[in-house]
């Protein structure tokens, strides 16, 4: 018979490492999150803190721009993190990872179809509104009907 899974709370109590590991992430995590509160809110989503070591920190970066913005403000990050841990932070090394695009094809705006029901419920709804920027928008897309050959 195979054996009941165990908790994940359970795993890392018995072994040292997961433990280890799982304060390491627990500690990175809540740094990351005091970065992000002390940062400009341009920043918020194009940076991570990746690792920390005994006397620097790594950031990425989706964009090289803002790796550069961030190398400017190296004292002050460094200062913020350093308040939060027993020894000072000195070196700050920023690193460029683009985000990978998804795979699916984004749709634009003008290229946007509805279905034949669609496009019919779509003017049904318009035709018992008045008129408005409401009416026109869902007349203007029951005009995008896909196109079905006769």
């Amino acid at each position: 018979m195979s054996k009941k899974p165990e908790r994940i709370n359970e795993v890392y109590q018995h072994d040292n490492q997961m433990k280890w590991l799982s304060i390491r992430a627990q500690k990175l995590n809540k740094l990351n999150t005091i970065l992000q509160k002390s940062l400009p809110l341009k920043f918020s989503n194009h940076c991570i803190l990746a690792n920390i070591t005994e006397d620097s920190i790594i950031i990425l970066t989706d964009k090289a721009n803002y790796a550069s913005l961030l190398r400017f403000q190296a004292a002050f990050i460094c200062s913020t993190l350093s308040a939060h841990l027993p020894k000072p932070i000195k070196k700050l090394e920023v690193k460029v990872r683009p985000q990978s695009e998804p795979l699916k094809q984004k749709t634009l705006p003008n290229t946007l179809r509805v279905s034949a029901k669609t496009a019919d419920l779509l003017e049904s709804t318009a035709a018992e509104m008045q008129d408005g920027p409401l009416k026109a928008a869902l007349n203007k897309l029951a005009k995008r009907q896909t196109k079905q050959n006769n």
